[in-house]
């Protein structure tokens, strides 16, 4: 494979990398650059145009970058760098076989890709307690993701993703929401996809789309901004008449409480929020989350210093990116939550729990303010309840809570 091949300048040219005006804005705010990696997206754009005979650096550099879109959103010239990283990875991977570092020796993809096969018989609900209400067939999916997996091969930092997937079955059970919980789901993909491995990813789009077909699915709803990106507009791509509607979970409960009826308990404590690359700078979602945090009485929101549009990714994307680099993202992530004087640290996202989680646990040089990870849906779900002055809505088809009823 040529680097000045025609596929490759189609990459250039489709996603705007002539347009590049050298200028160094997304270096200059590049996480991985900034912890002193040798890498850089406007000399990756450089070597790409100029210099395509600089195999050695060009087939390195594409797998160095976090695709978190730091770099986009100071572009002023609109360069797509994250999707040319995302094309340059299948065509890499296809021509040459690249993969890039797979992180925990690539244990994490191997099981995604065990899932491409269609007699995969799995035990993935033994999660699911009485008291959450779910059913088999359903015109509502709720898509639990990786997490089943994530906390067993994660168990030794003591992360749970799991409680994100209960918490948001209980918050849809609070909404008279009875979702369907298949016991073959496979994964969304989603790391598949960013690796390069666009033929496992297509293999899981259609196992998935035909559980959902077989099951009377009409809307997804997930918990997971990875999930939400590769089932809503990377499945599309895939699926031919793609008739599924996908619905993030924080979009629908804030929905939900601006119609009324629903209140939060108070919670005494001082949290600060971690944009997920993909939620944020990826779906869009930075005020969704703040504004659910800020319906609970006695909670204090405290912004870090780079938030929202500018904030810092948890430091790896679909396990690949996992080195020390990677683990100084982290830690100074880490210490501007500290900055705060946040006792907890909330995020949306299964992979900012692991990652975050993960850093916590690394020695640090003299003493630590003590901090905790919790995932969004969790403090929502402890703490929601009926408004005192409502009466509750029944919906079409679901039993209703009473006055005064909280999970």
């Amino acid at each position: 494979m040529k680097l000045d091949s025609p596929e490759i300048k189609r990459i250039i040219k489709e996603r705007s990398l002539y347009m590049c005006l050298e200028c160094g804005k997304c270096s200059a705010s590049c996480p991985r650059l900034l912890t002193g990696k040798e890498y850089s997206p406007r000399l990756l754009a450089h070597k790409l145009i100029a210099e395509p005979g600089d195999l050695a650096y060009i087939q390195n550099a594409v797998w160095e970058c976090l695709t978190c879109g730091l770099c986009e959103e100071r572009c002023p010239s609109g360069v797509q760098f994250s999707q040319a990283i995302l094309d340059l990875r299948a065509e890499l991977s296809k021509a040459l076989g690249l993969t890039g570092f797979r992180a925990h020796d690539g244990a994490v993809h191997s099981w995604m890709r065990i899932m491409t096969s269609p007699r995969l018989e799995q035990n993935r609900l033994d999660w699911l307690t009485p008291e959450l209400k779910v059913a088999t067939d359903g015109p509502v999916a709720f898509f639990t993701g990786c997490v089943p997996y994530f906390d067993v091969f994660f168990s030794n930092i003591g992360v749970d993703t799991l409680s994100l997937s209960s918490d948001a079955i209980r918050l849809l059970n609070f909404l008279d929401i009875e979702p369907v919980v298949l016991g073959n789901e496979r994964c969304c993909g989603h790391d598949l996809l960013w690796t390069g491995d666009r033929d496992n990813f297509a293999a899981l789009c259609r196992l998935n789309y035909q559980e959902f077909k077989d099951h009377g699915v009409e809307e997804v709803i997930t918990n997971c901004p990875e999930c939400y990106q590769a089932l809503g507009t990377y499945m599309p791509q895939v699926i031919e008449g793609f008739d599924l509607k996908v619905t993030l979970l924080i979009d629908l409960l804030e929905r939900e409480v601006n119609k009324g009826g629903l209140s939060f308990r108070p919670l005494e404590q001082k949290v600060t929020y971690q944009d997920p690359c993909r939620l944020g700078r990826g779906a869009g979602r930075y005020e969704e989350p703040r504004n659910l945090l800020k319906r609970v009485p006695g909670l204090e929101l405290v912004e870090m210093a780079n938030n929202r549009h500018s904030a810092i990714c948890c430091g790896n994307s679909s396990f690949i990116n996992c080195d020390a680099f990677s683990k100084r993202i982290q830690a100074a992530r880490l210490d501007q939550a500290r900055d705060t004087g946040a006792e907890t640290l909330v995020t949306a996202c299964p992979k900012c729990m692991i990652h975050t989680s993960c850093a916590l646990r690394d020695p640090a040089p003299g003493p630590q303010a003590p901090l905790k990870v919790r995932g969004l849906v969790s403090i929502l779900a402890e703490q929601i309840e009926w408004a005192q002055d409502e009466t509750p809505r029944r919906k079409s088809g679901a039993g209703g809570g009473s006055r005064g009823d909280k999970i």
